[in-house]
């Protein structure tokens, strides 16, 4: 069991770029700082929300987005570091997958799937878990990312299956942008080390590549685990069990409209936990993930009115799970889930029609396997052997209406069907009302599913460490509605305010039966969520940087009449950064600090036990010596006790997470 967009043709664009130009000129003459460049606001665009490009303020959504400076600049590590400074996302860790918590729902242990990965537009998760890898098992170095997207809320209407709580989209860097040899090392905490190379060039007949490799090792801490505290189990403590070990390769071209992407990722990691019931301490309990991704997308501007784009993908992953039982003999059960899958999808952008803009598509993908095996390796014996394949296809269309110059309405239908479930279909309706040519008042209502997966659906293991077993579950269903309120007076500021309730059914959990090692995926379970998020964002003229976010949530399990468990009512992000002048003699230079804190409120876990919330702080300097960059993060810099809860596999329903840690970063241009 595992553990570019067309020209408009309509009125509406030319009007509010003019009131827009005409509100930030103002503010330019009247401010007293220097805010971000003219330019740089009116092209800050976001493609997760509708599929093409659009600014921020036009999105029919609210949309977060963390760009490559701001992943150097505050020391993010990994893709789940970079999630939790978002608005409304916290993380949990349970020593071997990080789980994405959204807006106070976050099911321990359900492998992200109700959140959609994207890389370049392109579906990340996988087909037998549909899991959304955040942690060291994402295939990608944070180094070869331009910016992350992430919006908030349904989004089946334009995805389809698994666009549940929202969308990730992570837009890689071409080679232009990470030009020559680069060569960057890090080391840090608990025996941490890292090396990437990459290469970026743009060739004479204007082809631009990117080539990078990156390996990575953690020896991990050892691990005290209280359930465990016995004479016979090492008093609890495990020993050199959470290492982690992952390489990386990437390479990607870009030339004349089309653009070719490889990643490939594998990862090592112990499991210091003995989920389901494991021998504890043992050293041959471990998980390997390893995946495959290559994709092609190609893109044309078919006529004035009419732009076209065309994506292929094809992928293959696998885990691997090592697990140690006493059964007796003691043993090794391995457990195996692999998948294979090819997909393309066609899309088409067109304004002919006066103040409208229509996007129509299909995408199609085909699992050419999917299989689950579970087995002793000595002696043999197996416990399970499923296998399957399948279709998943969808139909869409959208429309953005200019009924008035200061008003659009933005509407969205998607049908879509996957093998083994009835198909489906999801609206989406949004009105974005502008109060003023920098204010922008947006009313948005959606639907999403998400059918049970393969894992849910065929996993079924009876054996001496466990039973796993799933009985007819069903799609699960969410429903959204959220007002929001988008101010950006300039190019230096920005506040935002929305207010959401959605309500969820049929949720596929996991639940403990009679026996204590026996579980159950069934639908029981309905939640209702609703809450408020504030965000402020404001930079200086002299290099200040000020974001605050606050997020106030409330989730309820209807079918229990409780507080849904891992479920924080607040949340809190403070980010505060700014430049360090030094005399030209010193040897660290002029540099810039960062400071990022991040609060999650007080939640229960999975058995009722209540976990105490908490403040964590990190601080990065960055700067450059010699020209070499360096960075140098203090994570948890207060070494602050905090927990993780976890599922119902782990003996421990809650994890003490990292106390303080440190790492130290060179970069070198060639």
């Amino acid at each position: 069991m595992k553990s570019g967009s067309p020209p408009r043709q309509r009125t509406l664009r030319p009007l509010v770029v003019s009131w827009l130009l005409a509100g930030i000129t103002s503010a330019y003459a009247q401010a007293d700082m220097v805010d971000l460049p003219l330019e740089q606001l009116m092209q800050m665009q976001v493609t997760t929300a509708s599929r093409y490009a659009q600014t921020a303020l036009e999105a029919p959504a609210a949309v977060s987005v963390v760009t490559a400076e701001d992943i150097r600049l505050f020391g993010y590590r990994s893709l789940a570091e970079v999630l939790a400074s978002m608005r409304g996302l916290y993380v949990s860790y349970d020593r071997a997958y990080h789980y994405l918590g959204t807006r106070g729902f976050a099911t321990p242990g359900d492998y992200n799937t109700r959140v959609l990965l994207l890389v370049n537009g392109v579906r990340l998760n996988d087909n037998v878990y549909d899991q959304a890898s955040i942690g060291t098992d994402f295939p990608i170095d944070l180094d070869l990312i331009e910016r992350v997207e992430f919006v908030s809320g349904p989004g089946s209407a334009v995805y389809g299956a698994n666009a549940f709580f929202g969308v990730v989209n992570v837009i890689t860097r071409d080679g232009h942008q990470l030009p020559g040899p680069q060569v960057a090392v890090e080391a840090g905490s608990q025996g941490s080390a890292k090396a990437r190379l990459s290469v970026g060039t743009v060739d004479a007949d204007g082809g631009d590549w990117l080539v990078a490799a990156t390996r990575a090792t953690r020896r991990g801490a050892d691990l005290y685990f209280p359930s465990y505290d016995a004479p016979n189990s090492n008093h609890g403590v495990a020993q050199g069990l959470d290492f982690d070990r992952s390489t990386q390769l990437f390479a990607r071209m870009r030339r004349d409209g089309l653009a070719l992407t490889l990643a490939h990722a594998e990862r090592h990691k112990g499991v210091p936990t003995a989920a389901f019931s494991q021998v504890f301490n043992d050293p041959r309990s471990r998980v390997t993930d390893q995946s495959t991704r290559l994709a092609a997308e190609y893109t044309a501007q078919v006529s004035p009115t009419l732009a076209f784009t065309g994506r292929a993908h094809a992928a293959r992953y696998q885990y691997v799970g090592d697990y140690v039982y006493d059964y007796p003999p003691l043993t090794i059960n391995r457990d195996v889930g692999t998948g294979q899958w090819w997909g393309g999808e066609l899309q088409w952008v067109s304004t002919a029609l006066a103040r409208h803009k229509l996007v129509w598509g299909l995408d199609y993908r085909r699992d050419t396997r999917i299989t689950q095996t579970n087995a002793d390796l000595d002696p043999p014996a197996e416990y399970l052997n499923a296998r399957r394949t399948g279709d998943v296809a969808g139909v869409y269309v959208q429309d953005e209406f200019a009924l008035q110059p200061n008003l659009t309405l933005h509407t969205g239908l998607r049908w879509g069907k996957q093998t083994g479930s009835s198909g489906t279909l999801n609206p989406r309706l949004g009105l974005v009302y502008w109060w003023n040519p920098a204010t922008a008042i947006k009313l948005l209502h959606g639907t999403a599913y998400r059918p049970p997966n393969a894992y849910e659906r065929d996993y079924r293991v009876d054996q001496p460490g466990g039973i796993v077993d799933s009985q007819h579950v069903r799609s699960e269903r969410v429903r959204t509605t959220e007002l929001a309120l988008e101010h950006a007076p300039s190019g230096g500021t920005r506040y935002l305010l929305t207010a959401f309730s959605s309500e969820v059914k049929d949720l596929i959990s996991m639940s403990a039966a009679a026996s204590i090692d026996r579980f159950l995926l069934d639908n029981t379970h309905s939640v209702k969520v609703h809450g408020v998020e504030a965000e402020l964002e404001q930079r200086w003229q002299a290099g200040q940087r000020l974001r605050l976010v606050y997020g106030w949530q409330k989730a309820r399990d209807s079918s229990v009449d409780g507080t849904l468990s891992n479920s924080p009512r607040h949340l809190l992000k403070v980010q505060w950064s700014d430049t360090v002048s030094a005399s030209p003699a010193s040897a660290w230079g002029r540099g810039r600090y960062a400071i990022e804190t991040i609060g999650v409120g007080p939640r229960s876990t999975s058995s009722g036990t209540n976990l105490p919330g908490h403040l964590l702080t990190n601080v990065n300097y960055s700067m450059r010596i010699s020209q070499v960059d360096v960075s140098v993060g203090i994570y948890n810099l207060f070494n602050q006790r905090h927990y993780s809860a976890t599922s119902l596999e782990i003996r421990d329903d809650a994890l003490r997470q990292d106390g303080r840690t440190f790492r130290v970063k060179l970069t070198y241009a060639f």
